[in-house]
């Protein structure tokens, strides 16, 4: 493994556009930062994955270092960081997958009228519509709260989300939804032949 005053060498170098110094550099630095991936991952893709994103902002940015630390030491900090937002990422694809896949089984019932049939699908529609609409922790929040019936402290466990954020983005969902559907034509139509 190369000094620090050796890398920042090298990337000074790079940074005049002498030949060879950068793929010295990534050379140096990229064994480091995949094992420190690999530590902090535990899967050889995800390792890989963030690698090369740590490898990338790395070289971008390491003429920018102000030597306060120890390069590796800044290395390793961006590694974390790439590591833990990479999980996030992955917990957040699998939530969305979990989602997808509830919304592709979840049927509509069948109403004994065919009104009333056609009219819940057209709500669903509209729900599903409007969802989109919404910030995302309010869509996860709604989606897990009020259609697939979770009590919020359970909602808040699976995100991972203090309780008391979870009720507020909650009821700002709802707020947001009500104001829409009230808002749809057909809506205005029923209500005013109702009165």
């Amino acid at each position: 493994m190369l000094s620090d005053r050796e890398i920042l060498e090298l990337a000074e170098r790079a940074g005049k556009g002498e030949r060879g110094a950068l793929e010295r550099l990534a050379g140096a630095l990229r064994p480091l930062i995949c094992r420190w991936a690999l530590v902090m991952t535990g899967d050889p893709d995800d390792a890989e994955d963030v690698a090369q994103l740590v490898l990338m902002k790395t070289l971008n940015s390491i003429g920018s270092f102000d030597g306060r630390a120890k390069v590796t030491s800044w290395v390793y900090r961006i590694t974390g960081n790439a590591c833990l937002d990479h999980q996030r990422g992955k917990r957040q694809d699998q939530r969305l997958a979990e989602k997808a896949e509830w919304l592709a089984e979840a049927r509509t019932p069948r109403l004994e009228d065919p009104l009333d049939d056609i009219e819940m699908k057209r709500t669903l529609r509209l729900i599903r519509t409007l969802l989109r609409g919404l910030p995302m922790a309010q869509r996860e929040v709604f989606d897990l709260v009020d259609l697939q019936g979770l009590k919020p402290t359970e909602a808040a466990q699976l995100l991972e989300m203090n309780p008391s954020t979870l009720r507020v983005h909650l009821l700002r969902a709802r707020r947001r939804m009500r104001k829409e559907m009230l808002a749809q034509p057909g809506e205005r139509e029923t209500r005013g032949n109702d009165g």
